[in-house]
């Protein structure tokens, strides 16, 4: 039978030679091939017609990118090809497209880790720009002394803080296939491949994409808190656990190396400190999330303990074949032969299998011995039914064993071999501990009040408090789940409580008043407590509201107990809905250097916890920039953030990149706890005071008249946006709004994420970016010398660059061919045309304003790499766009069949998450 002339033509398609490892591009090279794969299983699976629809398409939104003055009708072009097809027909194509973007995401992860590992190669002793290396260095030469220098690592503490994301797009089966693409796509790069292996790869990538083909990809269920929890198990498994030692040996090499002719890392106690602590909100949140109890909590401690356990017990069964030291060889301490002699007869069982199976290798029996106390632990920590005797009953017993190996190595001249693979395994236990993550409780101030109102009145403490969320019975559990993990799994398992929309000191003073309500009579609660601050009043009183905690009597005595420690969260995304992007961030700014001038005249050790989302109109942008731009004095060796949703697949989704991102974050981190750094920021900010506050007002004014005090604006919102319809869809456990499901949909209710999500579908990304362009007008139209100002306070000031590259970041993802799609569907009377119009003329004006200030003739032109990537997808995101405004349209036009309203919903499902890809965001 002739091959169909579609089938011929994906198969040419397909790039010729072997692997990519000597290709002049091989990131093109392999875009291509995963392209051509997806072709041919498009052929397969879908036949010639709807491959070629899928072609027909793709060129039709090329043309119309690549068209100057007949843009316009290459745009109805496309509008005509969409609409002259059945919905059946551009499922298929929502999905090849959402497939394509899944697969070439995959081939841009691939090249970040060529690219790094060519540029590190390429690198002089100092390492990368932004890695550990270069921040030791920088130290070095800034005449930092040695003093110092330990100082600053020992209170050195890194905690990224996962989140679950309500608008994750994917699922966690997608995530996983995923990964197995790239683990094929991987070897590719291989210069030893044969012919006959990369024939073999090839037919793997078009096995695995034809499942990806099959696999639903969207949700048809909502998932539970506990989904999310599993989800995020996949990042520790594949990413999070083997990168931990690899960022301190990194850390290490470069405090112990510098200036050495001799390797000596490993060979030697270890110069640096387990300084990461990773956090979690997923299965503690429950902040407006009614499907987040204290059952909830207890089950996550027991998945995180499940997973972390099991990564301990494998390493720990892999050095034992490893580690083989006969006893003819090591001349083994006595009291470590006592030891594992005591070890075993507490194991009997364990006694007569271990010298049968590695007589005379004493090391070998130890591991033996700590992989079976593991496993006796995970049983009791997950509840399952086996044995408890003799299980670690904390990570000091485990990280005691490990070090009396380490110890008896040493004497018999194996160093090497305990600062080398044993340390890892230290660092991992110092890392992880038995919980995996610090699981992190929070809730909703008013939710505390009603609480306590609710029992001092004597009511109904079942009874729902509002709405449909907790009664004061499930906060109270929720602080007897606490106490409970922390007899089971030690404080360090839970060791925050984050108070969303902190107010006054009574807000977190309330919550100490619930646990003495809920545990009479018991010790005091060993627990920081965080008040969040997001609402703009909140930051703008930060300084009131520390100091008036700080002094409180009965918080003051809770403070002793904590050390005198205490930590404040910033919320970046309500601030930013709220008042606009540059007026929330320079609010954020002055908070962060109120909160740290308190902190010090109370002689209190502060830690400031930065609630970042992933875009920039929710605190996003480069993270490690970001640090350096903080206020002075607000980082000082210690840094928490949160890493949300669609962030983690894209910092964590390998080791190589892992390790980057957090070495970047220490650098910053060490660079910026310098006292010279923290004197300059001021001094900076001093400097520029008057500027920013003068833009801060001018754009959060021009923000509030459209947003806020404009009647008809969320009418337009609700109509030019996808985000009636994403509130519905089944994205993630937690609702879109706060507040009772049966009430009139407000903005102040919505989320910021979903509120951020639709605009970024509707490619009109407003939140990152609307406001900023009024601002630098009017400022420079204002004072004689008001742009030449602008110029140099991006040239001389971290915070204001940082500010505007992330605004040119934010509106370089916006675009206005689609956005002006998006405003069709909210119709031509003129109160929903005066506000499109309006949003387009402060795109123009934002567009010209950045471009003045940084000299650019584009925005992007600074960042060629992300430019082109922005270029190259942004055709095949207009397809998915025109597809969903369609569907909008069919689904809000009311005229459909049951199974046209179905076609019509499936369509936008794919198209949410096919946009998301392609955009490489969400919310």
């Amino acid at each position: 039978m002739p091959r169909s002339t579609a089938a011929e033509t994906a198969r040419r398609a397909e790039p010729k030679g072997i692997g990519s490892a000597h290709a002049r591009d091989p990131l093109s090279r392999e875009v291509k091939l995963v392209g051509a794969l997806l072709g041919q299983v498009i052929v397969e699976q879908e036949g010639d017609a709807r491959f070629e629809l899928v072609e027909q398409l793709r060129r039709a939104a090329i043309r119309r990118r690549s068209a100057t003055v007949d843009t316009a009708e290459h745009a109805d072009d496309l509008r005509a090809l969409v609409r002259g097809h059945r919905l059946d027909d551009l499922l298929a194509v929502a999905r090849a497209f959402t497939a394509y973007f899944l697969l070439i995401n995959l081939a841009e992860e691939k090249h970040r880790v060529r690219s790094l590992r060519q540029r590190e190669r390429s690198s002089s002793r100092d390492g990368l720009p932004e890695s550990v290396a270069d921040a030791v260095s920088r130290l070095a030469r800034s005449d930092t002394t040695t003093a110092e220098m330990r100082s600053l690592l020992d209170r050195l503490l890194l905690r990224p803080v996962l989140t679950a994301h309500p608008t994750e797009a994917r699922r966690r089966t997608v995530l996983v296939a995923q990964r197995r693409i790239y683990s094929l796509l991987d070897r590719f790069d291989d210069p030893r491949l044969t012919r006959s292996e990369d024939r073999d790869l090839r037919r793997r990538l078009r096995e695995e994409i034809s499942i990806l083909w099959q696999t639903s990809h969207a949700r048809t269920e909502r998932p539970t808190p506990l989904d999310e929890v599993r989800a995020a198990m996949v990042f520790f498994d594949q990413t999070l656990f083997t990168t931990a030692p690899r960022l301190y040996r990194a850390l290490d090499v470069a405090l112990v190396e510098r200036g050495r002719a001799t390797a000596s890392s490993g060979a030697r106690p270890p110069a640096a400190p387990a300084y990461v602590r990773w956090g979690s909100w997923i299965g503690g949140d429950r902040d407006g999330h009614p499907g987040v109890t204290a059952d909830t909590t207890r089950a996550t401690l027991r998945i995180q303990a499940d997973h972390v356990l099991h990564g301990y017990r494998n390493v720990g069964q892999r050095l034992q074949q490893t580690i083989a030291i006969g006893d003819d060889r090591a001349g083994l301490p006595d009291a470590y032969a006592a030891r594992i002699a005591s070890d075993l007869r507490a194991l009997p069982e364990l006694r007569a299998s271990l010298g049968r199976r590695f007589p005379r290798q004493p090391y070998r029996q130890a591991f033996g011995i700590m992989a079976e106390r593991i496993e006796r632990t995970r049983t009791r920590l997950t509840g399952r039914r086996g044995s408890h005797r003799h299980a670690y009953s904390e990570p000091s017993e485990l990280l005691d064993d490990l070090h009396a190996m380490q110890a008896s190595l040493v004497s018999h001249g194996a160093g090497r071999v305990a600062w080398g693979e044993v340390q890892d395994l230290v660092w991992q236990v110092e890392t992880f501990g038995f919980h995996l993550a610090a699981l992190e409780v929070r809730q909703h101030a008013d939710v505390h009040a009603a609480a306590l109102e609710r029992i001092r009145e004597g009511g109904d403490l079942d009874e729902p408090l509002s709405g449909s969320g907790p009664g004061a019975a499930e906060v109270l559990d929720t602080l007897r789940a606490v106490r409970e993990a922390h007899a089971t799994f030690g404080a360090a398992a839970l060791p925050r409580y984050v108070i969303s929309f902190t107010r006054s000191a009574t807000d977190v003073l309330n919550v100490l008043e619930l646990d003495a309500l809920a545990s009479p009579n018991a010790d005091p609660l060993e627990m920081d407590l965080v008040p969040l601050l997001e609402s703009r009043d909140a930051l703008t009183g930060a300084r009131t509201l520390l100091t008036a905690l700080l002094r409180d009597p009965a918080y003051r005595r809770h403070l002793e107990r904590r050390g005198m420690r205490q930590e404040v969260m910033l919320g970046y995304s309500d601030s930013n809905k709220e008042s606009g992007y540059l007026a929330a961030a320079w609010s954020l700014y002055r908070a962060q250097a109120e909160l740290v001038a308190v902190a010090r005249e109370e002689g209190v050790e502060l830690t400031l916890f930065h609630g970042r989302g992933g875009t920039i109109g929710r605190g996003g942008g480069p993270a490690n920039r970001a640090v350096l731009a903080q206020a002075g004095g607000s980082v000082d060796g210690r840094l928490a953030l949160t890493e949300q949703g669609e962030v983690i697949a894209e910092r964590y989704p390998s080791p190589v990149i892992a390790q980057r991102h957090l070495e970047q974050l220490t650098n910053a981190v060490l660079r910026a706890s310098r006292a010279e750094h923290a004197a300059e920021t001021a001094a900076r900010a001093e400097r520029w005071r008057d500027l920013m506050d003068e833009l801060s007002d001018l754009a959060e004014a021009s923000y509030r008249r459209l947003v806020w005090e404009d009647p008809d604006f969320a009418t337009y919102f609700h109509r030019a946006t996808p985000i009636d319809e994403i509130s519905r869809m089944e994205l993630g456990s937690r609702p879109a709004r706060r507040g009772s499901p049966g009430a009139a949909p407000s903005l102040e209710q919505l989320r910021a994420i979903p509120w951020v999500f639709s605009w970024s579908q509707s490619r009109t990304n407003l939140p990152a970016w609307f406001g900023v362009g009024a601002a630098l007008a009017e400022f420079a139209d204002r004072h004689a010398d008001g742009r030449a100002l602008l110029v140099e306070a991006y040239r001389d000031w971290a915070f204001f660059r940082s500010v505007i590259d992330n605004v040119e970041l934010g509106l370089a993802l916006a675009d206005p061919i689609l956005a002006g799609r998006y405003a069709t569907l909210a119709g031509e009377e003129p109160p929903m045309r005066r506000i499109a119009d309006a949003i387009e003329d402060e795109r123009r004006r934002t567009q010209a304003e950045l471009l003045a200030i940084t000299g650019s003739h584009d925005l992007l032109e600074r960042s060629p790499r992300f430019r082109r990537s922005v270029e190259l997808r942004t055709p095949y995101v207009d397809v998915l766009s025109e597809l969903q405004v369609l569907a909008l349209e069919q689904l809000r036009g009311g005229s459909l069949t049951a199974d046209e309203r179905g076609a019509a919903e499936r369509l936008l499902q794919l198209t949410v998450g096919g946009i998301a890809a392609g955009l490489q965001h969400t919310g």
